[in-house]
This record gives structure tokens, C-alpha cells and sequence, in this order.
């Protein structure tokens, strides 16, 4: 039997099921997807990167987000640090799988993003938990204009197995991402302590301006300071089709970039 034209055997239960050809076929790409908040800011600050250096770097960022906030609304997403690599690190020696490491890792994350919504209370910025920021967003943002949250996408236990090893692939990068791309948002923008994407790798050389996510995913061993993982993604994104990754050490960079300037590396699907 040929497998080139599949055939359907006729019954009314075909469309109760999500295997339906008909119901899995390509949508039409040239019907618009409704943007919810299409004025949406996010900004991810990574964990390692930024908020385990402390004081002398977190401060002066959070002073910028601090006055940006009465700008367009702006969610600020944090990631895990170094005491996440630790745990993970004891996990994988006690053999835990994969979604149990999700779990590990994304509740440092959401201890970052507690220390940044402290940080940020007397502006009425609050952390929002994975049920909150999916469903009550907009409401909180009518009453501050800014809110935080986890970075980490919320699969916990549900989490894919990685196709090496058992770290969990989807990370603080991808998970702003789905999370910016479900609300719309106009903008996201990686907060690292690199100027961009080094066309040198993180070891060196010079800032690139510009760059494509299947440029940077051609080089399997290029180092990069975004998860591949979020790269693949925006290939898939509706709504974001670019990010930019900024250096968060620089005074200035985060007010910019939060402006739509171009101050770092535009990664664009």
C-alpha cells in the first residue's frame, strides 16, 4: 500500500480527534494574529549574567527599569543563576529526570524575580506567578504598568526530555519568548553582560550589528550568549520575529534599548 496519499476511512467521529488531517492542516499565514498587549515591553535579565553580580550591576539596571516605567508596560522576566546550576548539578547526581530539574531550576528563577520586584515595590511592581502572568497580565499592568516574573517556562514535571543528557532544554531565553509572543508584545530584549553576539564568539572580537537565528544555529559549538533553544523558537514565533541582546553593564543601554534603539545585537527569525 502507498503511504504518498493517505487514506481516511469515513466516520462521524473523525473530527473528535486531533489527528484529523483536516484539523492539523497549514493555516492561512496571511490571516492576522490578534495581538492582546501589542505595546508590551519585555526585558530578560539573565541570572548568572546579572543578577548573581550584585548590587554594583543589578542597581543600576533596576534604576533604568525604574524609569522606563512610565513609558509603554513592561514585563521583566529573570532567570536562574549560578545557585541553579548547583542544585542542578546535585539533582543530576542523585539521578533525578529531567522534569524534576525543571522544577529545581525554575523555582531559582523565581527567587530572582522576587529580589527584583522588591526592588521595584515602591512603583507597585509586583512578582506575578506562571498562572498570574498567563491570565491576569493586563490587569496588574493597569495598576503599576510593570510587572515581574519567572522566566522559566512553566512545563515543570511536563517538561520534553533533552535530546542529550537531562538538563531541560527550554530555559529563561525561550520561556520570555513564548511568554512575549503569546501576549504580542512589541518588543524583547536579553540583558546580558556581553555587548551582543561577538562575531569572534564570547572569547572575542567584534559586535554584531545584525544576525539571523539560523546563522547563529548553523555552528553547533559557537558560543552564544541567548539558548539555542530560544533561537529555534523565534524561528516558529508569531509575533516576535526579533530580539535584541544588549550589555546590561553599560549605563544607558537598557533605557535605550527599552526606547527601540539599537544598541546592541538584532537577532531577527
Amino acid at each position: 500500500m502507498s503511504t504518498t496519499h493517505p487514506k481516511d476511512v469515513e466516520s462521524p467521529l473523525a473530527r473528535q480527534t486531533l489527528l484529523d488531517r483536516e484539523q492539523v492542516r497549514p493555516v492561512d499565514q496571511q490571516q492576522p494574529v490578534i495581538r492582546m498587549l501589542p505595546r508590551l515591553r519585555v526585558v530578560v535579565l539573565g541570572g548568572r549574567s546579572i543578577i548573581d553580580r550584585g548590587r554594583d550591576v543589578l542597581l543600576p539596571i533596576v534604576e533604568e527599569l525604574r524609569a522606563a516605567i512610565s513609558g509603554d508596560p513592561l514585563l521583566i522576566a529573570t532567570g536562574a543563576g549560578i545557585r541553579a546550576r548547583h542544585a542542578l548539578g546535585v539533582g543530576l547526581d542523585l539521578g533525578l529526570p529531567t522534569g524534576a530539574l525543571a522544577e529545581i531550576a525554575g523555582r531559582e528563577a523565581e527567587q530572582n524575580g522576587h529580589l527584583v520586584a522588591a526592588l521595584l515595590a515602591e512603583q507597585g511592581v509586583a512578582y506575578l506567578g506562571h498562572d498570574t502572568v498567563a491570565h491576569q497580565l493586563p490587569v496588574h499592568l493597569a495598576a503599576s504598568n510593570a510587572a515581574v516574573t519567572n522566566g522559566y517556562p512553566p512545563y515543570g514535571v511536563h517538561e520534553l526530555p533533552a535530546a542529550a543528557g537531562k538538563i531541560p532544554p527550554h530555559r529563561t531565553d525561550t520561556g520570555a519568548l513564548l511568554l512575549a509572543d503569546a501576549w504580542g508584545a512589541a518588543s524583547l530584549t536579553y540583558v546580558r553582560d556581553v555587548d551582543g553576539v561577538l562575531d569572534g564568539g564570547l572569547d572575542g572580537g567584534t559586535v554584531l550589528r545584525t544576525a539571523t537565528a539560523a546563522d547563529l544555529l548553523a555552528d553547533p559549538a559557537r558560543p552564544l550568549p541567548i539558548d539555542r533553544e530560544a533561537l529555534r523558537t523565534l524561528q516558529r514565533a508569531r509575533h516576535v520575529r526579533s530580539v535584541q541582546i544588549v550589555n546590561g553593564t553599560v549605563a544607558g543601554t537598557v533605557t535605550k534599548a527599552l526606547a527601540g534603539e539599537h544598541v546592541g545585537t538584532v537577532v531577527s527569525a
